[in-house]
C-alpha cells in the first residue's frame, strides 16, 4: 500500500468539494401529532441526510390550508471509518386555516444528481374546544400596552368605521450590519372571520429575515374598542450600511356578511378560524412600508475580525487526547452566542507545522427562544500529525463587535495539546538475534578437487595463436569497451552531481506509465488503488520536477515551491495543480467516494495537466 493509504479516511469531512454521483440522499418527514384544533398549532419536522459535506434544504410545497413558520434548524456530522454522514433536521409550526381533513403533499429535496421526497401526511384539523369546567361568558379583555402607532391606527379605523386593520412595527429604528431588528405584525379585528387569514410576508431591502413563531393570539383594549388580534414576529438583520426598507406585508381574510358572533365569545376562535357555512366578502389589508437605517460599524475593529456581530463565546477541542502519526483527528471550533450566526466564518488557522491542516467544513444549530434567534456554529479541521511527541496546538482568536455595548471584543480559545504515538509506517524495526556464539568450527568438506594425476599440455600458446589469427578490426574491439566504460563511468558521475536533472527529465515518462497502471486498475474495478497510484505519480512528479519531497508541503507551500522554481508557470496551471491535489485527497481520504466515474475523471485531468505543465516547467 502507498504511503499516502496511511492517512485516516476520516479526512473526507474537511473538503466541501462535490460528492460523487453515488452519494445517498434521504429525506423524512413527521409531525407532532395528526390532530390539532384550529386554534392550535402543530410542529413538522423534516430531516435530510445525506454521505457528502453537506445536504440541501427541503422544499415546501405549497401548503393552502396551512400558514407555514420555521422555527429553526439542527445539524449533525459523523465520520466513521471514512464514511461521512451529514443530517440536518428543520423544524416548522403550521397553523391551520380550515376545518377538516388536510394534507400535507410530498416535501422534496435535490442535490443536482438525485431526489427524494417524504410520503403524503393528513392532518385532521377540529373545532376548538372549551376548557371543562368554564362557564361560558365572555373573557374580561387583558390590558396591553400599545405603542401610538397601533393607538393611531385603532383611531384612523374607527374614524373610517373599519372593525379590521393591519399593523406592522419594529422594535428599533436603526441597527448595525447584523443586529437583530425584531418586526412584530398585527392582524386586528373586533368581528369574526370565516377562516384563518392568509398571510403573505413583506419583501425586503437591504435586510435577510428569519421567523420568531409561533403565531401569539390575544385580546386589546384600544381606543375603547376591544380588538382580537393574531401577532406574526420576524428577526431582520442589516446587510450593508444605509437606508433598508421593509415592504408592505399582506393578510387576505375572508369576512363574513352579518355581524352576528361576538368576537369575545368563548369559542370566538373556533368561529374565528373555522370555515363558517355563510359566505363572507374576501378583502386584503396591508401595512405601510417601514424604513430603518443601517449603521457602519464604528472603526477601530481588531485583527482578524470578520464581521460577526452579536454576543458570543469560542471554544476549541479534538476528539480524542491521543492519535498515532499520520492518523486524522477532528479539531472543532464552536462560536456560540445570539447573532446572525449563518454570516459567522471561521477563526483564523495558525500556521501548525507538525500537523498537515485540511480545509474546514462547518455546521451550525439555529434556536427560536423569547424572540432572540441563538445557537452555535462548528468549524471542524482534519489534523494529521506527521510525527510523535506532545504537539500543542495554539489558542485561536475570534473578535466580533457587541452592539449593546458599541464595542468591539476579541476572545482566544484555549491552548489543545494531543499526545502523538509512533505511526504504524514508524513503528516498524529491525530485530537482532543476539543468541549465542556457537562451538568451535569444524571442516565439514573440501573445496578443491583433483580431476587428474597426471600434467596436461599447455593451452596458452595454442590460444595465443588463435587470437592473432582473427581479422584484423576485432581487435578494435577491446579499445571499443574502455572508451565505453570511461564515458558511462563519466556519466554516472555527473547523473549523481546533478540528480535533479535527470529526476525532472524522466518525471513525465514515469507519470504517464502510472497513468497506464491506474486506467488498468479501473478497468480491473480497483477504483481505491486506481486513486491511490495517480496520488502517488502526482506526488512523486512535482517533487521531481521541484527537488523537493512534495508530500511533506501543504497545498499552499507546494504551489508556492512551484511558483519560485518556475517563474513562467500560469496562475491557471497552478489552479489546476490544487484542484487535483485537494479531489485526490478527497477521494483517497474517502473509499465510498472513489467510484469508478470519479477514479477515471482523476486520470484524466492528471493526464491533461501533466501535458500541461511539461509545457511550463522548464
Amino acid at each position: 500500500m502507498s504511503r499516502f493509504a496511511s492517512l485516516s479516511a476520516a479526512a473526507l469531512a474537511v473538503l466541501l468539494w462535490a460528492g460523487p454521483a453515488s452519494a445517498v440522499l434521504n429525506v423524512a418527514a413527521d409531525i407532532d401529532r395528526d390532530t390539532v384544533e384550529i386554534n392550535g398549532n402543530l410542529y413538522l419536522t423534516v430531516a435530510v441526510s445525506g454521505d457528502s459535506a453537506s445536504v440541501p434544504e427541503p422544499k415546501l410545497p405549497n401548503l393552502q390550508s396551512f400558514n407555514i413558520y420555521s422555527s429553526g434548524r439542527s445539524q449533525s456530522i459523523s465520520i466513521i471509518n471514512g464514511k461521512i454522514t451529514t443530517s440536518v433536521t428543520f423544524t416548522y409550526i403550521l397553523t391551520p386555516r380550515f376545518i377538516g381533513q388536510q394534507k400535507i403533499p410530498p416535501i422534496t429535496v435535490s442535490n443536482g444528481r438525485e431526489t427524494a421526497a417524504t410520503p403524503e401526511l393528513t392532518v385532521t384539523v377540529t373545532k376548538a374546544r372549551q376548557a371543562a369546567g368554564q362557564p361560558q361568558q365572555a373573557q374580561p379583555a387583558r390590558p396591553t400596552r400599545q405603542s401610538r402607532g397601533v393607538q393611531q391606527a385603532a383611531r384612523t379605523a374607527a374614524t373610517r368605521g373599519d372593525q379590521l386593520f393591519l399593523k406592522a412595527e419594529t422594535d428599533r429604528k436603526s441597527a448595525y450590519p447584523g443586529e437583530q431588528i425584531n418586526i412584530s405584525i398585527k392582524f386586528y379585528t373586533s368581528v369574526p372571520l370565516s377562516s384563518n387569514p392568509q398571510y403573505v410576508p413583506p419583501a425586503f431591502t437591504n435586510l435577510i429575515s428569519e421567523d420568531l413563531p409561533p403565531v401569539r393570539n390575544g385580546e386589546a383594549d384600544i381606543g375603547g374598542v376591544r380588538y382580537a388580534y393574531s401577532e406574526i414576529k420576524a428577526a431582520l438583520f442589516g446587510l450593508n450600511p444605509g437606508p433598508a426598507v421593509i415592504r408592505p406585508a399582506t393578510v387576505v381574510a375572508q369576512v363574513p356578511a352579518q355581524d352576528a358572533i361576538d368576537p369575545f365569545d368563548p369559542n370566538f376562535f373556533q368561529k374565528f378560524m373555522a370555515i363558517s357555512g355563510a359566505q363572507g366578502q374576501t378583502r386584503e389589508f396591508i401595512t405601510e412600508t417601514l424604513n430603518l437605517e443601517i449603521k457602519p460599524l464604528p472603526a477601530g475593529a481588531p485583527p482578524g475580525f470578520s464581521g460577526a456581530v452579536g454576543n458570543y463565546t469560542v471554544s476549541a477541542a479534538l476528539d480524542r487526547p491521543e492519535a498515532r502519526a499520520g492518523e486524522a483527528v477532528n479539531f472543532s471550533v464552536t462560536v456560540a452566542g445570539s447573532g446572525n450566526l449563518k454570516t459567522v466564518v471561521a477563526p483564523k488557522f495558525p500556521e501548525l507545522p507538525d500537523f498537515k491542516v485540511f480545509d474546514t467544513m462547518s455546521s451550525h444549530d439555529v434556536k427560536k427562544d423569547n424572540d432572540l434567534i441563538t445557537g452555535k456554529k462548528t468549524f471542524t479541521y482534519i489534523l494529521v500529525p506527521r510525527s510523535e511527541g506532545r504537539k500543542t496546538i495554539p489558542p485561536l482568536k475570534f473578535a466580533y463587535f457587541d452592539p449593546h455595548t458599541a464595542v468591539y471584543k476579541q476572545l482566544e480559545t484555549d491552548s489543545v495539546s494531543i499526545t502523538v504515538q509512533k505511526g504504524g509506517q514508524g513503528a516498524k524495526t529491525v530485530n537482532f538475534n543476539n543468541a549465542p556464539g556457537g562451538g568451535q568450527v569444524t571442516a565439514s568438506g573440501s573445496d578443491i578437487r583433483y580431476v587428474s594425476d597426471s600434467a596436461g599440455g599447455d593451452a596458452l600458446p595454442l590460444l595465443a595463436a588463435a587470437v592473432l589469427g582473427l581479422p584484423w578490426w576485432t581487435h578494435t574491439a577491446p579499445l571499443a569497451l574502455l572508451t565505453l566504460s570511461f564515458w558511462l563511468a563519466r556519466f554516472n558521475r555527473f547523473k549523481l552531481a546533478n540528480p535533479l536533472l535527470f529526476r525532472a527529465r524522466r518525471a513525465r515518462s514515469e507519470a504517464f506509465h502510472d497513468i497506464t497502471t491506474a486506467e488498468k486498475f479501473i478497468k480491473e474495478g480497483k477504483h481505491n488503488e486506481a486513486v491511490s497510484e495517480v496520488y502517488d505519480s502526482f506526488m512523486n512528479y512535482l517533487s521531481d520536477k521541484s527537488g523537493v519531497k512534495v508530500s511533506a508541503l501543504t497545498i499552499r507551500k507546494a504551489a508556492e515551491l512551484v511558483k519560485k522554481r518556475f517563474p513562467a508557470v500560469s496562475e491557471a496551471s497552478i489552479d489546476e495543480m490544487r484542484d487535483l491535489w485537494q479531489a485526490l485527497e478527497l477521494r483517497h481520504f474517502s473509499p465510498e467516494a472513489a467510484g469508478a466515474e470519479g477514479a477515471s475523471d482523476l486520470v484524466k485531468k492528471y493526464s491533461l495537466l501533466v501535458m500541461r505543465l511539461e509545457k511550463e516547467l522548464k
